[in-house]
């Protein structure tokens, strides 16, 4: 279980999340939506403290950090419990795949060189990169290296995935293949936070689905509710202006 309470960001006297409270259980998919400019991936960054909330309290499980008083060892614990896949990748480029891969198990896990490999390996297949293993990122497509970062967030077996606009960097025909891999993380229960502007696949694979505008959650709930019958005039607005179906 997860749980966001009374998040905060404030840069200056621009308040960007305006104390933003979530739930996510067990291998729930919980999907962000809205406009551009509406805290989406500050909150998703605040999550894993690469944005340190200027308030609010995260619980994984019986672990909690506190804006407000926490130490360099709460920020390291909450990175072991919550993996990221960014939109750019944020792959070492002078390291190959399978390296990219192993990286979090010898320097994070600590693990030996030869364990590593073989975890690595095994991930690599699931998401369909295993001939790429000695590749590095400059030779590989947009699909291939976000595919690269996914299993790099697998390897660490956290307690969430959290997946800032995973598709937003790449070519449209390279958008499946990286969605097919997140729908089968889905089908594994793999927890996960995804901020992502492709509605039909949020409709797809939610459990939930959040609207954010303006810092705040307007509304969430189930994608058939959220995405076909919502409650919010803000909501409304917002789908009226996209398509999704």
């Amino acid at each position: 279980m997860i749980r966001v309470e009374g998040i905060k960001k404030n840069y200056g006297d621009l308040e960007v999340l305006k104390s933003i409270d979530l739930e996510v259980k067990k291998g729930e998919v919980i999907v962000i939506i809205g406009p551009s400019g509406s805290g989406k991936s500050t909150f998703l960054r605040c999550l894993n403290y690469l944005e340190v909330p200027t308030k609010g309290v995260i619980s994984i499980d019986d672990f909690k950090i506190d804006a407000e008083n926490y130490t360099s060892s709460d920020v390291k614990n909450l990175r072991l419990k919550s993996a990221m896949v960014f939109q750019n990748f944020n792959l070492f480029n002078n390291k190959t795949v399978l390296e990219n891969v192993m990286e979090g198990l010898v320097s994070v896990k600590k693990l030996d060189r030869k364990q590593s490999e073989e975890i690595s390996l095994e991930i690599l297949k699931k998401v369909n990169m295993e001939m790429k293993k000695d590749v590095y990122p400059k030779n590989l497509s947009g699909g291939q290296k976000q595919r690269a970062a996914i299993a790099r967030a697998i390897a660490l077996e956290p307690e969430v995935i959290l997946f800032d606009e995973p598709t937003s960097a790449l070519d449209p025909e390279m958008v499946l293949e990286v969605l097919n891999v997140i729908k089968e993380l889905s089908r594994d229960n793999t927890t996960m936070i995804i901020v992502t502007h492709e509605l039909p696949f949020a409709r797809e694979i939610a459990d939930k689905i959040v609207f954010m505008d303006k810092g705040i959650v307007v509304e969430e709930g189930k994608p058939e509710d959220v995405l076909l019958n919502p409650k919010e005039d803000r909501t409304k607005e917002f789908l009226s202006s996209v398509r999704f179906n």
